[in-house]
């Protein structure tokens, strides 16, 4: 299969190394529409599919991995839905609102406030894919990363520019120490948007901080 009709050219550099690496924490963040999300969704289906080949070694019936974003909603319209439709998966939820895919059961922690730590203690997870990171509550998204202990978790989140000074800037971006890496994206990174889209967008983004973080990618602070 040709993966360059699937993928830019930036996505599966990105993809190339998750794939082919070893690592704790991955960050994609960047631009609106730059393509992190599709990265993000593609490697939760992979992600999925290694923690049931780590589960079967280790005799594990049903590991647990965390689906987390702001809201329901947002896991819905961001993730679930995407997944629908490109590979038309339909979860099944329990009362919960956990659903099993690829053989591993998938959790949802709502990490808009600080009430969705709840959600996120009492349980041993093999990865978690945290969506809109930057709007996550610090102390729920660290909790996350505190639960996946399984053998050979594994965090991805992403996220569009922030201030410089957020906690996710300061403590997850940057590091590139083989554990806790990132990857950044600008909109031209997306070749699959039509020129008259890209186009259109950088004429209606006034320059300067606006067109740095929305069209650039970059993290600057917010006046």
């Amino acid at each position: 299969m040709d993966l360059s009709k699937l993928y830019t050219k930036r996505q599966l550099e990105v993809l190339n190394y998750i794939w082919n690496h070893d690592w704790f924490i991955c960050g994609l963040h960047g631009a609106k529409r730059a393509g992190k999300t599709v990265v993000n969704n593609d490697t939760f289906v992979t992600e999925l599919s290694r923690v049931r080949k780590i589960a079967d070694y280790l005799g594990v019936d049903e590991p647990i991995y965390i689906l987390a974003g702001t809201s329901s909603t947002s896991i819905q319209n961001n993730v679930l839905q995407e997944l629908y439709n490109k590979y038309g998966f339909e979860p099944k939820y329990d009362k919960h609102g956990s659903f099993v895919f690829c053989g591993v059961k998938v959790v949802q922690v709502y990490t808009g406030s600080i009430s969705g730590l709840k959600r996120a203690r009492g349980f041993t997870a093999f990865g978690a894919y945290v969506n809109e990171a930057s709007l996550a509550n610090e102390v729920v998204f660290k909790e996350i990363i505190s639960r996946c202990s399984g053998e050979g978790a594994r965090i991805v989140w992403d996220s569009n520019p922030d201030n410089p000074n957020h906690w996710l800037n300061r403590d997850y971006i940057g590091k590139n120490d083989g554990k806790i890496i990132d990857f950044s994206f600008k909109l031209d990174d997306n070749t699959f948007l039509s020129k008259r889209y890209i186009d259109s967008i950088k004429a209606a983004t006034p320059q300067g901080k606006f067109y740095d973080r929305d069209i650039l990618g970059k993290h600057l602070p917010r006046c």
